[in-house]
């Protein structure tokens, strides 16, 4: 994925106090909107767990992400950005 989609989901998911869904190549995590998400050059960085737990993802490893709004307001399935490898 390119760093200008991942700094946009990450926004929205900032803006709207959401949870992001992080799917890359080894795990899938979800980050609650009170962590500190940090968009660099290469790799994105999370401080989780008030900032015992910090978690660096590459860019080339993310796959997809998404924005989970508030359940109880929203059914169905979660519907996020996905990255087409080539």
């Amino acid at each position: 994925m390119d760093r200008e989609t991942i700094k946009r989901i990450v926004d929205e998911a900032h803006n709207e106090e959401a949870n992001l869904v992080i799917w890359d190549k080894r795990d899938t995590f979800t980050v609650e909107p009170k962590a500190e998400i940090s968009v660099e050059d290469d790799y994105l960085k999370v401080k989780m767990e008030d900032g015992k737990a910090t978690v660096y993802v590459e860019y080339d490893s993310i796959y997809k992400l998404v924005v989970e709004k508030d359940r109880t307001t929203h059914s169905g399935t979660r519907a996020g950005f996905g990255a087409a490898t080539r």
